[in-house]
C-alpha cells in the first residue's frame, strides 16, 4: 500500500504541475473513487477468479502499469484517465486479497489483530516512508521520478507475491 499511499500524497500536486485545473484534478480522482466502488460492488461474482496471492501477482503488474502511464503519460489525459480507472485493481483488488489473507492466516479470535497489522504496515508504515522518499524524490528529480520509483515498487511487489505463490500463502 506505500505505493498507494505515495500516489495519494503526490498525484494532485504532479497534476497541478503539468498545469491541470483543479476540476481536472477533481475528475480524475472521481474516476478512480467510481473504479473502486465498482470493483467492491462486483468482486463478488469475479473475486473467485483468482487465489488471493493470484491477486497480488495482478495488482502489482498492473500497478507497475499504473505508475509507469502517470510517469511517461501525465501530460495525456486519456492516459491519466485509464491510470485512475485502474484503481479499482492497485486498490480495491489488493485490499480485497489482503483482507482475504487475513481471514486464511488468522483465526479468528486474532482476526481484528491480523487486520491491525496489515493497516499499519500496509498504510501505516508504509505511508510514512512513501511520502519522505517521495518527496526527497521529488526534490531533486521531479513528480515523474516518484512514479518511476512506485513502478518499481509494483515490480518488487510482483516479485514478493511470485514468491509468495511458490511458498503456498
Amino acid at each position: 500500500m506505500g505505493v498507494s499511499s505515495t500516489h495519494f500524497s503526490f498525484f494532485s500536486l504532479a497534476l497541478v504541475s503539468l498545469g491541470y485545473g483543479k476540476a481536472a484534478v477533481g475528475a480524475f480522482w472521481a474516476v478512480s473513487v467510481v473504479a473502486e466502488i465498482a470493483f467492491f460492488w462486483f468482486q463478488g461474482r469475479f473475486f473467485h477468479w483468482l487465489s488471493p496471492v493470484g491477486w497480488l501477482k495482478l495488482v502489482a503488474g498492473v500497478t507497475t502499469l499504473r505508475f509507469v502511464a502517470v510517469a511517461a503519460g501525465g501530460a495525456v489525459p486519456v492516459v491519466l484517465a485509464l491510470a485512475q480507472a485502474s484503481h479499482a485493481i492497485t486498490f480495491a483488488g489488493h485490499h480485497a486479497a489482503c483482507i482475504a489473507l487475513v481471514h486464511r492466516h488468522f483465526p479468528d479470535r486474532l482476526r481484528g489483530r491480523g487486520q491491525a497489522l496489515y493497516t499499519m504496515l500496509g498504510y501505516g508504515l508504509s505511508g510514512v516512508i512513501g511520502g519522505v522518499g517521495g518527496g526527497w524524490l521529488i526534490e531533486g528529480h521531479g513528480y515523474p521520478a516518484v512514479f518511476w520509483a512506485a513502478a518499481g515498487a509494483g515490480v518488487l511487489a510482483w516479485g514478493c507475491a511470485q514468491r509468495a505463490a511458490r511458498h503456498g500463502a
